[in-house]
């Protein structure tokens, strides 16, 4: 099997050696670059991605957003009017989006577009208007930072380090607004769609002034983001040197989080090997442990969003 990477040149690998796939064998963060043909293979195998399903699935989709407009009660009806609003004149390529992320299930797809809109109308302060020039600051000193290049699964991650966060300056929901303005351009990519972000948060310097800035309605921003409401695959969230009194921030959430997004919660303390099982020493920045150069917050920008001097006030929200 021929697998692609991100020069466009080929590595030749065998279907028993897809686990030795390295971010090599992955395109860019950002843009839609033709897909390597092991992850084409998993966007069959994982969610059932056919072009017969594709299409089937995306007119299934496209009927619903006008039909349960009709259907839902006075209190649903905002939301409904909304999906139509959002999502009725836009390209298959935006269906496509979502049915990837519910392994195209239509109906379920759906229900993610509300959620998408629900978000939206439950926090109009975090998807209100931020500027590329403000986001790409934020990527500069990781709050929140993505690495530039994806892991060996193909994998986004993105991360946030509290060390040099100070909540004076920069409260929690601008921090939010950074994290939504990113998510939805790293998921303008189909490899992205398919593979899934990864979050790591690294707990170092966290204090207790950081634990009592974030409000629990705040904390309920990154929640809701990270279930049910993005068309992204979340595949884990990597906390790691958190103090012993992460425990108790972490009970304050504890209860809003779902069994499924529960499980994809990792902690590790300063025992790091097992976190270096998920994300390989040569991958991660010594920022992290790892055995790569620092974390290049320019470099990570650019790879995004272009040089800077292509900023604009794009709105990467559909």
């Amino acid at each position: 099997m021929a697998v692609i990477n991100e020069t466009g040149s080929f590595r030749r690998l065998s279907l028993s050696d897809e686990e030795t796939l390295t971010v090599k064998d992955h395109g860019p963060i950002a843009g839609n670059n033709k897909l390597p043909v092991h992850t084409v293979k998993k966007a069959a195998k994982e969610l059932n991605e056919t072009e017969e399903n594709k299409q089937r699935e995306i007119a299934e989709l496209r009927s619903l957003i006008d039909e349960r407009a009709k259907l839902v009660s006075d209190e649903e009806k905002e939301e409904a009017d909304r999906v139509v609003t959002t999502f009725r004149a836009k390209p298959d390529d935006v269906m496509v989006k979502f049915l990837r992320a519910r392994k195209y299930d239509a109906e379920r797809a759906y229900d993610l577009m509300r959620g998408y809109v629900g978000y939206r109308l439950k926090y109009p302060e975090v998807v209100s208007s931020i500027t590329q020039k403000e986001v790409r600051h934020s990527m500069e000193i990781g709050q929140p930072g993505v690495l530039p290049s994806r892991d060996a699964k193909g994998r986004v991650v993105m991360f946030f380090r509290f060390e040099t966060w100070d909540p004076l300056l920069r409260p929690f929901t601008e921090i939010m607004q950074s994290f939504v303005y990113i998510l939805e351009k790293l998921l303008e990519s189909c490899e992205t769609q398919i593979n899934g972000v990864c979050i790591i948060e690294d707990f170092s310097g966290y204090t207790f002034a950081q634990v009592a800035a974030v409000s629990i309605a705040e904390y309920k921003q990154m929640i809701d983001m990270l279930q049910g409401s993005f068309p992204c695959r979340f595949k884990g969230i990597h906390c790691i040197r958190q103090p012993w009194y992460f425990a108790k921030a972490f009970s304050f959430i504890k209860p809003y989080l779902r069994a499924k997004l529960f499980e994809r919660v990792h902690v590790y303390g300063e025992e790091l090997e097992v976190f270096f099982n998920e994300f390989s020493r040569d991958f991660l920045p010594s920022d992290f442990g790892g055995t790569a150069p620092p974390y290049d917050g320019v470099a990570a920008a650019n790879a995004l969003f272009g040089p800077n001097e292509n900023d604009s006030d794009e709105d990467t929200s559909l």
